[in-house]
């Protein structure tokens, strides 16, 4: 029964904390490629998104973070 558990709880958890560690490094290159912008670069759009990527990286959500910089880098005007 324990070991029945124990594969159940791997089954579940690891997934999990691949796809998190999947999400911090879209969150982190994401951030990454918007480091050198300023916000002449974007969007009114574009400059929320990006500070609500900061943000949500700030705090751990890199789930929100990743899109919400994804967001930002679309909504970044035409150089």
């Amino acid at each position: 029964m324990k070991k029945t558990l124990a594969l159940l709880f791997c089954a579940v958890l690891l997934p999990g904390v691949a796809m998190a560690k999947e999400d911090r490094h879209k969150c982190e290159s994401a951030l990454d490629k918007l480091k050198d912008a300023t916000e002449a670069t974007f969007t009114g759009n574009g400059h929320h998104e990006h500070q609500q990527a900061k943000e949500a990286h700030k705090s751990g959500d890199y789930k929100k973070c990743a899109d919400q910089a994804e967001k930002a880098l679309s909504h970044q005007k035409p150089g």
